[in-house]
């Protein structure tokens, strides 16, 4: 997967107006994450095979766990999906389990110059998008481009293992 010959793009920084979800409050950076697999996940509550690929990806994050982190970027389509009660509740009807950055403005929908959803677009551990996926059925290729940038970062020394930011919430009554 090496990087001779192509340039190579800063990953623009996480920005939405409604914050953080799963995260225990603590905003995210990339400079935060460096040194981890960053994939990044637009999404919104309103679309089902942005559903699916949630549910596409929790191999692809349980076989990466510990140098893999998943952030959701809600992304509204609709106006209701909008409402940042609405994307708690999403998040949390949906067992999202990744911190998840509620962008109602879609800021960073539109810096990384997203046009569909789902899309899906991975960062390396310096920083540097090195894929993205439009729609679903993407969690093998997914896969596959996930072990080249760890085996080049492993062997760069610039990855990092360990847990990520995933902060569960808090249990709630009823």
């Amino acid at each position: 997967m090496g990087t001779t010959g192509r340039a190579r793009v800063r990953a623009p920084e996480l920005v939405g107006r409604g914050g953080w979800l799963n995260t225990g409050d603590e905003p995210l950076t990339l400079a935060g994450l460096r040194g981890k697999v960053v994939l990044l996940d637009f999404w919104t509550f309103c679309c089902i095979n942005c559903l699916h690929v949630i549910d596409e990806l929790r191999e692809v994050e349980e076989r990466w766990s510990d140098v893999l982190v998943t952030v959701g970027v809600h992304s509204p389509k609709f106006v209701h999906e909008a409402d940042h009660a609405a994307v708690v509740a999403a998040v949390e009807r949906y067992d999202v389990a990744h911190p998840v950055l509620d962008d109602p403005d879609l800021t960073t929908w539109q810096n990384y110059a997203v046009r569909a959803w789902p899309t899906l677009v991975l960062i390396d551990p310096e920083g540097y998008v090195v894929a993205q996926f439009a729609g679903e059925g993407h969690a093998h290729a997914l896969d596959r481009v996930v072990a080249e940038v760890v085996a080049e970062h492993e062997a760069k020394g610039t990855l990092h293992r360990g847990t990520g930011p995933y902060v569960p919430p808090p249990p709630r009554e009823g």
